[in-house]
């Protein structure tokens, strides 16, 4: 039995659990025995999708399920759709609360987790503006139970309607958390960070989730937790719905650039946990490399801001390009242009026969 805080008001029974007004709040009674899962979807001035991010929460076929709600001192009409959505009383209840001021948007995301129920197992982050399909929550937590110590959960996202290329081998569905760490710092792999399922046992008490220091703070988190052990279990299914558009976070990376820096601070901040000595310095020197061209092409084509940002940056740790890095990182493009471009967007090579696979 979970305890949410907010109680009030006649609620009727769901076909899987009991959700009525206790004195400490809404007690949620789970007639299932599945574990209780929470959707959380941080929103600011969302108007214009969540009602499509709710719906797609109400659809889920996954018992017993809520959505979490943080509406960040919105000045659209966003607390008005959530007020209709909690007033239609769907299969789905809806825990929500709106700050009395605006916080930054890291601050938001992490303060939405405060709203999930102490006896929710897992939770899921659905930002305002994605969607998934009916079937994704149920698909990620049967996952997440496959296994024992899965603490994270991906699958097959679309973007704009179209497959994004994952790259984990379809052979299993199982990965030791340091290994899949390791194929994302290798580009052989890819976790759609807006859409993970998460193990809430990983909220811990004194440590912000999510890290206000990256822009990809999503990806940071799911890096964090898998280096530190556990598995990952990864659904081979198009269940994830991501919409890119101007307003989106993924837009300020395409204007800024910010990733590149990023992925060479997370190597260097996960990669000795998942990568040997040799393994790691290889690493470390790819994603400067790619880091070192992207400084040339912005010096070359008049991106002046981007460039003393990035090389600010680089020259304050004493890893400031000279002439025969930059060398390097040309001459070492046409493969990885090639890696990106086309080997990358083939599907993983079928294992060996013989190959170890995970038996649970």
């Amino acid at each position: 039995m979970a305890v949410i805080p907010g109680g009030g008001g006649t609620i009727p029974a769901r076909e899987s659990w009991i959700l009525a007004a206790g004195s400490q709040g809404w007690v949620i009674m789970n007639l299932t025995g599945h574990p209780l899962t929470a959707v959380v979807t941080p929103v600011y001035n969302g108007a214009k999708f969540l009602n499509a991010a709710i719906e797609a929460v109400q659809a889920q076929t996954y018992r017993p399920l809520v959505h979490c709600i943080l509406d960040n001192a919105s000045t659209d009409a966003t607390a008005e759709i959530i007020a209709q959505a909690q007033a239609a009383g769907g299969p789905v209840p809806i825990i929500t609360a709106r700050n009395p001021e605006l916080l930054a948007q890291v601050a938001n995301f992490n303060a939405v987790l405060k709203l999930i129920p102490p006896e929710a197992r897992y939770f899921k982050l659905l930002c305002a503006d994605d969607s998934m399909t009916p079937n994704a929550v149920e698909a990620m937590v049967k996952a997440a139970l496959s296994a024992p110590g899965v603490t994270v959960v991906g699958a097959v996202e679309r973007v704009n309607g179209a497959a994004r290329p994952h790259r984990f081998p379809a052979e299993t569905s199982i990965f030791e958390g340091p290994n899949a760490v390791a194929r994302v710092f290798a580009d052989d792999a890819r976790i759609p960070g807006p859409h993970v399922l998460f193990r809430t046992d990983c909220i811990r008490p004194h440590e912000d989730f999510f890290d206000a220091s990256f822009i990809g703070f999503d990806t940071e988190a799911y890096l964090r937790i898998l280096s530190r052990g556990g598995k990952f279990a990864f659904v081979h299914e198009e269940v994830l719905d991501s919409l890119h558009h101007d307003e989106a976070l993924t837009a300020t990376d395409r204007k800024f650039q910010t990733m590149l820096y990023e992925k060479l601070v997370l190597v260097e901040r996960y990669g000795p946990y998942v990568f040997s000595n040799s393994e790691y310095a290889h690493m470390r020197q790819y994603r400067l490399r790619v880091l070192y061209r992207r400084l040339l092409f912005w010096r070359l084509t008049g991106h002046w801001e981007l460039f003393r940002r990035d090389m600010g940056r680089l020259r304050e740790r004493g890893l400031a390009p000279s002439f025969w890095d930059y060398a390097d990182s040309v001459l070492s493009w046409p493969e990885h242009l090639y890696e990106k471009r086309v080997s990358g967007m083939r599907e993983p090579r079928p294992w060996p026969a013989d190959a170890v696979r995970a038996a649970y």
